[in-house]
């Protein structure tokens, strides 16, 4: 939403106020890779971004190779795409791999690129952020994770609860889960 509102027409490429995207999803019937394309998806809209799906979830397993092969199908069929969600930084690279054969997000300054978003902030997502080629990463917070379930633990043994007077965190409506929020990676943030 950040890029949206500095400057809508430098994503919004074909001018009809609306960010034609894709998503690249881990694997069918993984909970995480869902979370993951459907939070992306409903995050933006609720700030604001008005997204139109050109195609259904891309599987890409993960798999920078798949990700490239598919994504070069995909940019032949929807030249329109403007934004590309990506379940894991390794789907992403292989997504700049592809628009980069067509002279796309080469991080060359007046070359042509579109949003390309991952999740995992692993090494060469961060590179590719640095060199211009991605627009952005996330990172779950394991020293967040770490600490809550140290207190989790903790707050059992001295009261025999969990969560309960653990106001910090809430429980999710599964009942047994609570969400730690993710960090976002841009090149504002790797410089």
């Amino acid at each position: 939403s950040d890029l949206w509102t500095a400057d809508s027409a430098k994503i919004d490429r074909n001018g009809d106020g609306k960010i034609q995207f894709v998503e690249f999803e881990g694997e069918p019937n993984n909970a995480e890779a869902i979370a993951r394309s459907t939070y992306s998806q409903e995050t933006a809209e609720k700030l604001g971004v008005p997204l139109e799906m050109v195609d259904e979830w891309i599987v890409a397993n993960w798999d920078t190779a798949q990700a490239q092969e598919k994504m070069l199908a995909e940019w032949a069929s929807h030249p329109e795409i403007e934004l590309v969600f990506a379940n894991n930084d390794q789907m992403a690279t292989g997504v700049i791999a592809a628009l980069n054969q067509s002279g796309w997000n080469t991080g060359y300054e007046g070359d042509p690129s579109i949003v390309v978003i991952g999740v995992d902030a692993v090494d060469e997502a961060i590179e590719a952020i640095k060199a211009g080629k991605m627009t952005a990463t996330v990172k779950q917070d394991g020293d967040a994770m770490g600490e809550a379930n140290i207190r989790f633990a903790m707050n059992y043994l001295m009261n025999g609860k969990w969560i309960e007077g653990l106001d910090q965190y809430k429980l999710n409506d599964d009942g047994c889960s609570v969400f730690i929020p993710y960090a976002k990676i841009t090149a504002d943030s790797v410089k």
